[in-house]
């Protein structure tokens, strides 16, 4: 069919997502994230090592860089959202969930999925293809209490 290209993985993508993990995990030590295959709906498993060098399952991670600041409307699929609400790492733990953390210019922002639930989407127009997206449009002033002022770099 005319117009169609197979899925793609963007050159970078790897080493962004590592550059992020690796700000993650410095932030958080005790976390360790586990890449997860190719065109998996979400980048990294994350286990948490407890005290006597055993690992739990804390939920998946989702790394989008972004190449602004924190001021830009983020535009995420609706799709890939919807698959991590409806996919919750089943657990009575408080802190075990799917997160995504947007890397931005000036910080990232480190949200739980759930927190995303609310969000109504909005229908995009691709500028490239004219293909119309189903997006949620994310404000980081909506999240504050999940932003971390660490700026991470290529």
């Amino acid at each position: 069919m005319a117009g169609l290209e197979p899925i793609r993985q963007v050159w970078g993508d790897d080493r962004r997502s590592t550059a992020v993990v690796t700000a993650l995990n410095t932030l958080e030590p005790s976390w360790l994230f586990y890449p997860t295959p190719p065109f998996f709906y979400t980048d990294y498993h994350i286990t948490k090592v407890r005290p006597n060098g055993r690992e739990n399952y804390i939920g998946d991670l989702e790394v989008k860089w972004l190449r602004t600041d924190s001021s830009t409307i983020v535009k995420f699929p609706f799709q890939k959202l919807q698959r991590m609400i409806i996919s919750p790492p089943y657990n009575e733990e408080y802190n075990i969930y799917h997160r995504i953390c947007f890397r931005f210019n000036d910080g990232l922002l480190l949200v739980p999925v759930l927190k995303l639930a609310h969000l109504v989407p909005q229908f995009d127009i691709r500028q490239d293809t004219n293909e119309r997206d189903l997006n949620v449009h994310i404000s980081c002033k909506d999240f504050n209490e999940y932003w971390i002022d660490e700026v991470v770099n290529e």
